[in-house]
This record gives structure tokens, C-alpha cells and sequence, in this order.
């Protein structure tokens, strides 16, 4: 028996809430690109590919009503554990400029299976350091507040402050 993760129960639903989109707008007569850049707008960084946007929108097309996706055939995904995740994430945390390669390699996993466990864990690579894709309200903050600083130093002291940046 199979566990699935709040993540993952997060994704099936993010999934299932945007097939339930396309089938609307499939019968509206939407063509594909424009809900596809309509569920970009909407999902952002969470949206499905076009390539999949393009083949539910084809599905409803044909007549088909569910948007339950269909069981696969072939080996179930063995990687993505929440243990070798965890492992992962220790790795980027302790080396930020680690390649996703020596990642498999010390995990023993494959290339793919590490690049999308990065990705699920929101991190993606920046002049080769692994960070973090969103930042938390907390972090917005802080920034918000250190620009804030900086600039009322700027007015106060004028071009003095920027020759000791």
C-alpha cells in the first residue's frame, strides 16, 4: 500500500482543480493556447505544462468527461520518498553550490529523480547556488524593511552613503 504525502495530495488536487478549469473552458470553445496562458496567470509557478494543458484539452474534446487522470501502466516511482527528500535537502543545505549530479551520485538515484525532488522542495538554481523559489511573508518583510533603511540613509546622506557601499 502506497502513502501519499500532503504535497503530493496538494499537487492531485492542484491538478484536479485545473482539469475541472480546462473542461469549462473547453466548453466555452477556448482554444488551447489561451487556456494555457489562462491557468499561467492563475496557478503561476504551480500550472501545468502546455504540452499537458494541450492533451486534457484534446481529451474533452473527444468526449470524455472525467478528469480523474487514467491509472499507468508501468514501475511506480520509487525516489521521490520522503527520506531520500529529506537527504536531499540536508545536501543543498549543507553545500548550496552542489550539482544535482554529485547529488545523485551520493544518493545513488537518478538525475531526474533528484531534479524533481529539487523542484518539489522549492529550490531551483541561481549562479550556481540552490535557494529557495518563494520567499516567506517573513523574508518580504525583511527585505521590505532593509530597503527601507537603506533608502531613507541615502536621502539623509546623500552620495556619502553610496561611497562606503
Amino acid at each position: 500500500m502506497t502513502s501519499i504525502t500532503p504535497n503530493k495530495m496538494a499537487d492531485n488536487d492542484m491538478s484536479f482543480r485545473q482539469r475541472a478549469v480546462i473542461e469549462f473552458l473547453v466548453k466555452e470553445e477556448i482554444p488551447a493556447a489561451e487556456i494555457n496562458q489562462r491557468l499561467q496567470r492563475a496557478y503561476g509557478s504551480v500550472c501545468m505544462g502546455a504540452s499537458s494543458v494541450q492533451r486534457w484539452v484534446k481529451h474533452f474534446k473527444d468526449g470524455n468527461m472525467s478528469i480523474q487522470d487514467q491509472p499507468r501502466r508501468g514501475r511506480p516511482r520509487t525516489a521521490s520518498t520522503e527520506r531520500n527528500k529529506e537527504r536531499v535537502d540536508e545536501i543543498i543545505q549543507d553545500d548550496r553550490c552542489v550539482t544535482v549530479d554529485t547529488i545523485a551520485r551520493i544518493l545513488g538515484l537518478g538525475h531526474n529523480a533528484v531534479q524533481e525532488m529539487n523542484e518539489s522542495l522549492g529550490y531551483r538554481k541561481v549562479c550556481a547556488r540552490w535557494v529557495l523559489r518563494l520567499l516567506t511573508e517573513d523574508h518580504k518583510d525583511q527585505r521590505k524593511a532593509i530597503t527601507s533603511e537603506l533608502l531613507q540613509r541615502y536621502r539623509h546622506e546623500g552620495m556619502i552613503f553610496c561611497s562606503v557601499l
